[in-house]
């Protein structure tokens, strides 16, 4: 038999455990840590981005040229100093505060701006929670202006995207080489070469280590009224000793092959990796009606790609001896012919060195070229 001692001991000892446990869940409930912090600067907007290890709970404050969050039940790494000077458009610098010893309040000293987004992406791949401060300039800087005398109104306008960019590196070789580096490089080439055929502009989607949505990408192309839209990536694959170079059109239906779905599918992915908002991603560039003009511009694509490829097998290896296809979103434009360039495999050990050359990336700058005037 227990007797009643025993009872009422038991009964205290459960009691406190419950108790243990509850508090040992509320305190760790929604605590997170700011684990880094970085930022970019764009030609529209410079964006903060705070990395941080759980769902964060967090209130924004603005006033006039300052931004405060507060979060609740947080801390911020050691690594991370009390103040950080930026010094960029739109901001000066961000203060960093430990308030009453599970609170963080972070201000940002802001400069001339024109409003602010801020925004948190949830864990993804890699990637962990993180909270997006977009300052939004009042106006981007002006493009330089050109010496020629042709008007940019009678000029045939060249879109090149520089693939990902900013929080979106994609992919990585085995010496840290990143593609968006490498393509931004290539892009720069590729603009040069272009702009020194008479009557003729290239304009790049991006010019800078940031990142900017597909939606923007194809918004650009369609607000200058371009003749053509190249996409500029480098390649990769598990198995290292894959190479070359290959040329992508859009398909309204199912990839040419495997592993143009799985690149596609890859690809499609950095509106996520990159950061865009809610109200941005899955807008008409993803929701194109494949109609007639479409198909034509799809068969114009062709056309140009197979100029291309004539053109590239000069430079480099060729992956595939004919043009590609695959749902490629960066492609989707109703009526400016587009195509995708995966310039050599970032995943190749020599072809990493390569895309690294300043040689080679004049010498495919300068086959891109003389493609586009043999189509145009």
């Amino acid at each position: 038999m227990i007797c009643k001692g025993e009872k009422f001991l038991k009964g205290i000892t459960f009691v406190l455990t419950i108790l243990i446990v509850s508090l040992i869940s509320t305190n760790c409930f929604g605590s997170v840590e700011i684990l880094n912090v970085r930022h970019w600067t764009a030609p529209d907007h410079t964006r903060i981005v705070l990395d941080v290890d759980g769902e964060p709970d967090y209130e924004t404050k603005e006033s006039e040229n300052l931004l405060i969050l507060n979060f609740k039940e947080s801390s911020f790494s050691e690594s991370i100093p009390a103040k950080i000077i930026i010094n960029q458009p739109g901001i000066k610098k961000m203060v960093f505060h430990q308030v009453d010893g599970d609170k963080v309040k972070i201000e940002f000293i802001l400069d001339k701006h024109l409003k602010v987004e801020v925004f948190k992406l949830k864990k993804f791949q890699d990637k962990p929670n993180r909270i997006v401060v977009d300052i939004i300039l009042e106006q981007g800087p002006k493009e330089a202006k050109t010496t020629e005398k042709i008007p940019l109104k009678q000029k045939t306008i060249i879109i090149i995207d520089a693939g990902h960019g900013g929080e979106d590196p994609g992919a990585v070789g085995k010496k840290r080489t990143y593609e968006k580096n490498v393509v931004l490089s290539i892009s720069r080439e590729i603009q040069k070469a272009i702009n020194k055929i008479h009557g003729y502009r290239a304009v790049l989607t991006r010019d800078g280590d940031y990142y900017v949505s597909f939606s923007k990408r194809l918004q650009k192309a369609r607000n200058l009224g371009a003749s053509l839209f190249i996409s500029v990536h480098a390649d990769a694959a598990r198995n290292r000793s894959a190479r070359g170079t290959s040329v992508y059109c859009l398909s309204t239906g199912a990839a040419s092959n495997e592993a143009a779905k799985l690149l596609a599918r890859n690809e499609n992915l950095s509106d996520i990796l990159g950061g865009v908002p809610d109200n941005e991603g899955n807008n008409e560039s993803s929701q194109i009606i494949m109609n007639m003009f479409q198909t034509n511009t799809i068969n114009l694509s062709k056309i140009y790609a197979g100029i291309l490829m004539k053109h590239l097998d000069m430079v480099n290896h060729l992956k595939y001896k004919s043009v590609q296809e695959a749902p490629f979103r960066v492609l989707k434009l109703p009526d400016i012919p587009a195509v995708l360039i995966e310039t050599a495999y970032i995943s190749n050990p020599q072809e990493e060195v390569l895309l690294k050359k300043s040689g080679f990336q004049k010498t495919l700058a300068a086959a891109i070229s003389s493609s586009t005037k043999e189509y145009l």
